[in-house]
């Protein structure tokens, strides 16, 4: 598939750009007539009228699969990703960021546990469909890459949560970033104590942040890892590593699963599903999914083709 753009394609990027503007506009010129915080019903609903027929007012990702199934994105809310390590959240995480910079969005690719360069190969295999990525694969994405508003985050060393945290604000604010990925969570609140007060402050500011700009923010994070992995169950939203707090700030929770095939060499089952655990707009339910680890895309799948894996006991190694 080519992911060269027409000058139809151009134009209707383009014309999507300046409906985005007016619909934030508008929200700020609503904002502005908010003299209290105690809003009336008939400032809610001038609120709904200016902005429920705008065309950005929501945000398709443009993978066809997902949307029909999680729905668009909402502005000022957050999305979590979550599975077992190795499980492919980066891979299908960069498959909507890819699509939704195709769409004319400015995305931001914030990850701590890859360098800007590895994020970038990952990304090469996807759009090139190429795991295994060769230098001219490199030089064509760059070229693909360079033409839309993907963004990537460098690593510089070890850094506390809250300046993280202050630095993705700051650049979002000042970059004018219509979509964020951060990849992820787990990584960016690791503290010496106070873990779960740590999360639970950096959840409510990525929230808040979310709101102020009317921006969707996708969080990865992890699920608890049981103590073997032929013990490794089927997980659901209390799964999820951490306080809570994520997922009750979150306006949906994607568990992605793909089952262990071999423990020894940690390989996985290109089968697999997403669960949506939290659907506070959308339908909820399960969908199967097939990732293509060659070309670094993920399809829809049929249940079918689905194998659970085998094992009783669960034992899972703390929270």
């Amino acid at each position: 598939m080519s992911y060269e753009l027409t000058i139809d394609e151009m134009e209707a990027i383009a014309k999507d750009s300046k409906q985005h503007k007016t619909y934030l506009e508008t929200v700020r010129e609503q904002r502005k007539k908010q003299t209290n915080l105690a809003l009336t019903a008939e400032q809610v609903y001038e609120q709904i009228l200016a902005t429920r027929k705008l065309p950005d007012r929501v945000i398709p990702t443009g993978v066809g699969w997902w949307d029909k199934f999680a729905g668009p994105l909402r502005r000022g809310n957050t999305y979590v990703i979550a599975g077992y390590p190795g499980a492919g959240k980066t891979t299908l995480a960069l498959n909507l960021a890819w699509s939704l910079s195709l769409a004319g969005k400015k995305v931001w690719y914030f990850c701590l546990e890859l360098m800007a360069a590895e994020v970038f190969e990952v990304l090469a295999g996807h759009i090139q469909k190429n795991a295994d990525v060769t230098d001219r694969d490199i030089t064509v994405s760059y070229a693909k890459i360079q033409s839309t508003g993907f963004r990537f985050y460098e690593p510089s060393g070890y850094h506390p949560w809250d300046i993280h945290l202050e630095n993705i604000c700051n650049t979002v604010r000042n970059e004018k970033i219509d979509v964020v990925f951060i990849d992820n969570l787990g990584y960016l609140t690791r503290a010496m104590k106070n873990t779960y007060e740590v999360e639970n402050v950096a959840s409510a500011r990525i929230k808040a942040l979310s709101q102020e700009l009317a921006i969707p923010i996708l969080l990865l994070h992890h699920l608890r890892k049981p103590e073997s992995d032929q013990l490794e169950p089927e997980p659901n939203v209390h799964s999820m590593k951490g306080s809570g707090a994520i997922l009750a700030d979150a306006s949906d929770a994607f568990i992605l699963h793909h089952p262990m095939d071999d423990a020894e060499t940690q390989t996985r089952n290109e089968i697999g599903y997403l669960l949506s655990g939290k659907p506070r707009w959308g339908k909820g339910g399960k969908i199967y999914v097939r990732l293509d680890g060659a070309k670094r895309t993920y399809h829809s799948d049929a249940s079918i083709n689905y194998k659970k894996p085998k094992g009783k006991k669960v034992v899972f190694n703390g929270k």
